[in-house]
């Protein structure tokens, strides 16, 4: 008998597909041209109204204000992300391996969903004086906030990632006696890696809220939240505008960035099945 054919990886391996710019212009253009014309309005509003700058600033004054003073708004920008990745990082961690417990525990289950919905349900802002208390002014109690605030998504979306196997596949690696961890690895994780994504396109921006909310309460610590705070009690609305400005740059960045490496497990995948 003649041993079978194994073809060559590198005929069938699918492109690598990332977002294309180009492709991408009918789905960015609408987008952009509405912020222009809502940023032409406000302008031609605040000007025919002659509304002051201490309660309604004009976007041009807040753009001049914005690359005028780049540097500071980019150097707060990077720490209130540095805060918001820890923070997402740690509350992703620590619900993935509460969401694998779960997964193979129901008595787990019954211990930690209800306590994670307590916590959940809980304002944040009601802990951050607390926190602030037992952890410092540093950078604890803001990544910790940031976790509190992300790890929700991702708990539930793990949960069902891991449940969400093929029977068919799971009894199979029982019949070779896979050991639990072969199963976690080999199965489990790889079904939960979709819905984790899921789960982190919406942490990613819950964790730039937890991290300008915690930096609320640590104004003079840094960060674009105790920039808001500081230049809001000053009534500088504009340097306000153009802090909300770079968190909006940040969010955009984080969820491309995210998108991205979705595609390249997708990518990873697809080469992987086609190698089979």
């Amino acid at each position: 008998m003649t041993a079978p054919t194994i073809p060559q990886p590198s005929a069938r391996r699918p492109p690598l597909a990332l977002p294309d710019p180009v492709a991408a212009l009918p789905w960015l253009l609408p987008p952009l041209i509405a912020l222009l014309l809502a940023g032409v309005a406000v302008e031609v509003w605040v000007r025919a109204a002659d509304i002051s700058e201490f309660v309604m600033p004009r976007p041009t004054v807040v753009i001049e204000e914005f690359f005028s003073e780049f540097s500071r708004y980019f150097s707060e920008g990077m720490r209130t992300l540095a805060v918001s990745v820890g923070g997402l990082a740690v509350g992703t961690a620590v619900a993935t391996l509460l969401a694998a417990g779960v997964a193979h525990s129901q008595l787990l289950e019954r211990a930690v969903l209800p306590v994670a919905i307590m916590v959940k349900v809980t304002p944040v802002v009601s802990v951050i004086p607390l926190l602030i208390v037992w952890l410092g002014y540093g950078w604890e109690p803001k990544v910790t906030i940031a976790a509190l605030i992300t790890y929700f998504p991702v708990l539930v979306n793990a949960i069902a990632g891991f449940r969400d196997i093929d029977p068919r596949m799971h009894d199979f690696f029982r019949s070779v006696h896979a050991s639990q961890r072969e199963i976690f690895w080999r199965l489990r994780m790889p079904a939960a890696i979709p819905f984790l994504f899921a789960a982190l396109k919406i942490s990613v921006t819950l964790s730039l809220i937890g991290a300008v909310v915690a930096e609320f309460f640590t104004a003079g610590q840094g960060g674009l939240g105790s920039v808001i705070w500081i230049e809001q009690n000053e009534v500088r609305l504009h340097k306000v505008f153009a802090a909300v400005m770079m968190l909006t740059v940040l969010g955009v960045t984080l969820s491309t960035a995210l998108i991205i490496c979705e595609r390249l497990w997708s990518w990873r995948i697809d080469r992987s099945s086609a190698n089979i």
